[in-house]
C-alpha cells in the first residue's frame, strides 16, 4: 500500500499524540529549572500547539510539530550558549533580518554545526510531512480553540508572576525554552522604541567626521584597572575599619572621587560597557543585560578605538576564558585586539591575587618596550575581592579586617581590601623600579558593590544578587574611580562628587591629554552640565538627543 493511500488508524493517532504529549511535558519539566519559567514554557507550548491544531486538526501532527519546534529552540540556545555564553533571544531573530553579516559570519565559523542543524531540520520536516499526510484524525476546532485559550491563560498567569529577570539569568542553561519565550517581551520593547537603545530628537551639531588624533607629544602608557567588587568602606557611615585603606581610593589630587555604576553585586560587563563605550547601559532598557553580545560590531569611537587611532597597542588581561559570555568577540570589536585570558595567563583560579594579573601585565610591558616605543593601553581585570565571603581568602595572611563584632562577610571583604591595596602598592613600586624612564597613567574603578555590603545598605543578609533591585540613586550603586600618574601629571579631575560610569572613558582620555573626537568633547560638556549624571541627567532630552546624534553619525548602530 503506497503512502498516498495509507491512513493512520484513529486509535494509533490518539495513542501516539498522547504519548508524545507526555514525553514533551516530561522533557520540559526536566530541562526547565525555574518553576515560574517552567509554567511559562508549558503555557506557551499549549498555546502554540493549540494554534497548530486549530489550523491542521491533526493531534499527532500538532504534538510532533511542537516537539520539533521545542527541540529546535533548545538546540539553538544550547549551541549559542556554548559559543557566546548567552542563550537564544528573540532579538537574534531581528538580527537575522537586519544584520545578515552577523549570520553569515556565524555560519562561516560554525559551518559544521549549521550543516548538522540543516540536515536534522530537513529530516524532521520530512517526518512531519509524512505524519500530516497519513494522519486521518480530525479534531473539532472548538477543542483546539479551548487548548489555545488554556495555554494562553497559563502563559499569562506565569508572565504576570515572573520576577524581574536577574542580570545573569539569560546565561543559565536551565532556561533555554522559557528564556526564549520570555525574551519576546524585551525584543518587542526594543522594536517599539526603534532599536536597542532609546533615541530622542537631535539637539546639537552633527558628530560625524573622521577623527585624526595627531598627538603632539608622546602620550603615557595607560593602565585601566577594573577593581572587581570594590567600593570604599568610607561610604558607609559608622563602619569601623582600618583607615590605612583610605589612600588606596584617592586620586593624584588627594581626593576620593565617586563613581555611579548601574549594577549591584555582579554583572561587571555593564560597567565595563559604559566605561569603554561612553553610553549608559540603562539606555538599553530591558535589553541592558545583553549590551556586549548585541552591540558587538556596532560601536565606533570607543575608548580602545580612539587609543588605537592615537597609536596605542591595546591589550586586555582577563581572569576568564575567552569564550566566557563571548567576551573576546566584544572587546575585539571595540579595538582590543590582544586578549590574555585564563589560558594565556595560566591562572588556576579566577580569583587569584591581583598581583598575579599585575605580574603578567608587567612582563608584557617589558617584552613590548624591548622592541617598541609604541604607547600601551592595558585593561586589567582583578578578581580577589569577588565573592564568596564565607571563605577566608589567603588564610595564612594576617591583614586587618573589620572591627570586633563586624558582620562576618564585611570582615572578610575588608581583609581582601587590605590585600588589594598591598598588591596595588606593589604594582606602583614595580612600575617605578622597572621602567624609570616611562610615563604611566593609572585609572582604577570599582565595577560594583560586593555582596558583603547587603546589610550595610539595608538589604537582607540572605538576599540573592539576582533579587536585588535598587533605585538609580541608591548608595548601592556608588563605588569609586581614581586617577594617578607615574612620571605623568594628569589634569584636574571633574568637579562633581559622583560621576556616572558612562563618563569615565572621557575622564581617562582627557587625563592622558589626548585630542578628543567631537563625541567625547560633548561627553565632557554633558558631565559638567549634568553634575556628573548621564541617564539621570535633569536635562534628559539632551542625553536622548546626544544618543540620536551618535546614531545618525554611525557611531552607535543599535539595530
Amino acid at each position: 500500500m503506497n503512502g498516498s493511500s495509507f491512513r493512520l488508524p484513529l486509535w494509533i493517532s490518539a495513542v501516539s499524540a498522547f504519548a508524545a504529549l507526555l514525553a514533551l511535558a516530561a522533557w520540559l519539566w526536566r530541562h526547565e529549572s525555574e518553576p515560574t519559567g517552567r509554567a511559562l514554557a508549558f503555557g506557551v507550548t499549549g498555546l502554540l500547539m493549540g494554534l497548530i491544531l486549530l489550523a491542521s486538526r491533526r493531534p499527532f501532527f500538532s504534538v510532533a510539530a511542537m516537539i520539533a519546534a521545542t527541540l529546535a529552540i533548545f538546540t539553538i540556545a544550547r549551541l549559542k550558549r556554548a559559543d557566546e555564553g548567552m542563550i537564544f533571544h528573540a532579538w537574534d531573530l531581528v538580527n537575522i533580518l537586519f544584520a545578515w553579516n552577523d549570520l553569515t559570519q556565524a555560519i562561516r565559523v560554525h559551518w559544521r554545526e549549521w550543516l548538522a542543524c540543516a540536515i536534522g531540520g530537513a529530516a524532521i520536516l520530512a517526518v512531519l510531512t509524512l505524519i500530516a499526510r497519513v494522519e486521518r484524525a480530525s479534531i473539532p476546532r472548538i477543542a483546539a480553540l479551548v487548548l489555545s485559550l488554556a495555554g494562553a491563560g497559563v502563559a499569562l498567569f506565569a508572565a504576570l508572576r515572573l520576577p524581574e529577570r536577574g542580570h545573569t539569568q539569560f546565561f543559565w542553561d536551565g532556561l533555554y525554552v522559557s528564556g526564549f519565550y520570555r525574551s519576546f517581551g524585551e525584543a518587542g520593547q526594543a522594536l517599539r522604541r526603534g532599536g536597542l537603545f532609546e533615541l530622542g530628537a537631535a539637539n546639537g551639531r552633527a558628530l560625524a567626521g573622521d577623527f585624526v588624533c595627531g598627538t603632539p607629544r608622546r602620550p603615557p602608557h595607560i593602565l585601566l584597572i577594573h577593581e572587581e567588587s570594590v567600593t570604599p568602606p568610607s561610604v558607609f557611615p559608622g563602619l569601623s575599619y582600618d583607615r590605612s585603606l583610605d589612600p588606596f581610593f584617592l586620586s593624584h589630587d588627594g581626593v576620593l572621587h565617586h563613581l555611579r555604576v548601574e549594577t549591584y553585586g555582579g554583572a561587571s560587563w555593564l560597567t565595563q560597557f559604559s566605561v569603554l563605550a561612553g553610553v549608559s547601559a540603562r539606555s538599553f532598557g530591558s535589553m541592558s543585560n545583553f549590551v556586549q553580545p548585541f552591540m558587538r560590531g556596532r560601536l565606533k569611537e570607543t575608548v580602545p578605538q580612539i587609543l588605537a587611532g592615537c597609536g596605542y597597542r591595546n591589550m586586555m588581561f582577563t581572569a576568564w576564558p575567552k569564550q566566557f559570555m563571548g567576551v573576546a568577540r566584544f572587546y575585539e570589536s571595540i579595538g582590543v585586539k590582544e586578549i590574555f585570558d585564563q589560558t594565556a595567563q595560566g591562572n588556576v583560579y579566577e580569583n587569584e591575587r591581583d598581583r598575579f594579573f599585575f605580574g603578567n601585565a608587567l612582563r608584557e610591558i617589558e617584552r613590548h618596550l624591548a622592541s617598541s616605543r609604541q604607547p600601551l593601553f592595558q585593561f586589567i581585570e582583578t578578581m580577589s575581592a569577588h565573592w564568596p565571603y564565607d571563605v577566608k581568602y589567603e588564610p595564612g595572611l594576617d591583614v586587618p579586617g573589620g572591627a570586633p563584632g563586624a558582620h562576618p562577610e564585611v570582615h572578610e571583604y575588608l581583609r581582601r581590601l587590605a590585600m588589594v591595596k598591598m598588591d596595588d602598592d606593589w604594582l606602583r613600586a614595580e612600575l617605578k623600579r622597572r621602567f624609570p624612564d616611562e610615563a604611566f597613567l593609572i585609572v582604577r574603578y570599582g565595577d560594583h558593590h560586593p555582596l558583603a555590603t547587603r546589610a550595610l545598605i539595608g538589604l537582607p543578609d540572605d538576599i540573592s544578587v539576582e533579587d536585588v533591585h535598587l533605585p538609580p540613586d541608591s548608595p548601592g550603586f556608588v563605588t569609586f574611580y581614581a586617577v594617578d600618574g607615574i612620571g605623568w601629571r594628569p589634569p584636574a579631575l571633574p568637579a562633581p562628587d559622583i560621576v556616572d560610569a558612562a563618563y569615565l572613558g572621557a575622564v581617562l582620555l582627557n587625563s592622558a591629554r589626548l585630542p578628543l573626537p567631537a563625541s567625547w568633547r560633548e561627553r565632557l560638556d554633558m558631565m559638567r552640565d549634568c553634575d556628573g549624571r548621564y541617564w539621570t541627567c535633569a536635562d534628559h532630552e539632551r542625553i536622548l538627543g546626544f544618543q540620536r546624534r551618535l546614531s545618525d553619525a554611525g557611531l552607535v548602530r543599535a539595530r
